[in-house]
C-alpha cells in the first residue's frame, strides 16, 4: 500500500506534467497583458509628470469619466472594473486635491453622489493631450484592423473570465 506521501507525490507530479502541458498550449497571456499594462501606465505617468498633472492613471480613469457625467461611486466602480474600496479611496484622494466632491444620497444614505468640480475640469483639459499622445505611441505600428482585432480578442478573453463557471 502507497504511503501519504507517495500518492502526494504522484498527484503533485501529474499536476505539474498538466500544468507544464496547458501553459505550452496556452501561452502566459497574464503576462503580456500585464507587460503592456506597466509600459503604458509608466508612459503617462511620465507624460502626466512632465504637464504638472498631479495625478495617476488611475485617479485618470475615474476623474474623465466624471467629466462626462456626474455617477454614484457604485457606478464608478463598475465602469472602472474596480472594487468599490478601490474606487472609495481614489476619489477621497481627487477630492483631497478639490477635483471632485463628494455627497450622500438623498434618497439612499448609503449610496454617494460623486461630481467633477472647476478644477477637475481645467485639469482633465490639461491632460487629454497626454492622453492623447500616450494612446498614439501604443497604436502607433497598428492597423485600423489590427487595432480592432486586438479589442475584439481582448474583449473575447474578458467575457471568457468573466463569464466563466465558478465551480
Amino acid at each position: 500500500m502507497s504511503s501519504f506521501f507517495e500518492l502526494k507525490g504522484k498527484k503533485s507530479a501529474r499536476l505539474k506534467a498538466v500544468t507544464f502541458a496547458l501553459m505550452s498550449e496556452y501561452k502566459e497571456i497574464g503576462s503580456f497583458i500585464d507587460r503592456t499594462y506597466k509600459v503604458v501606465r509608466q508612459d503617462l505617468m511620465n507624460r502626466f509628470k512632465e504637464a504638472d498633472v498631479n495625478i495617476t492613471p488611475e485617479q485618470w480613469v475615474i476623474l474623465s469619466k466624471l467629466g462626462e457625467e456626474d455617477m454614484f461611486l457604485t457606478d464608478l466602480a463598475n465602469f472602472s472594473f474596480r472594487d468599490k474600496p478601490t474606487v472609495s479611496r481614489i476619489v477621497d484622494l481627487l477630492q483631497e486635491k478639490n477635483l471632485v466632491e463628494k455627497e450622500k444620497d438623498k434618497v439612499d444614505g448609503r449610496k454617494y453622489h460623486v461630481k467633477i468640480t472647476a478644477a477637475g475640469r481645467v485639469l482633465v483639459e490639461k491632460a487629454i493631450p497626454k492622453v492623447e499622445q500616450s494612446r498614439a505611441l501604443g497604436w502607433s505600428n497598428l492597423s485600423e484592423n489590427e487595432y480592432e482585432t486586438l479589442i475584439r480578442l481582448l474583449d473575447k478573453v474578458f467575457v471568457n473570465y468573466s463569464e466563466k463557471d465558478t465551480n
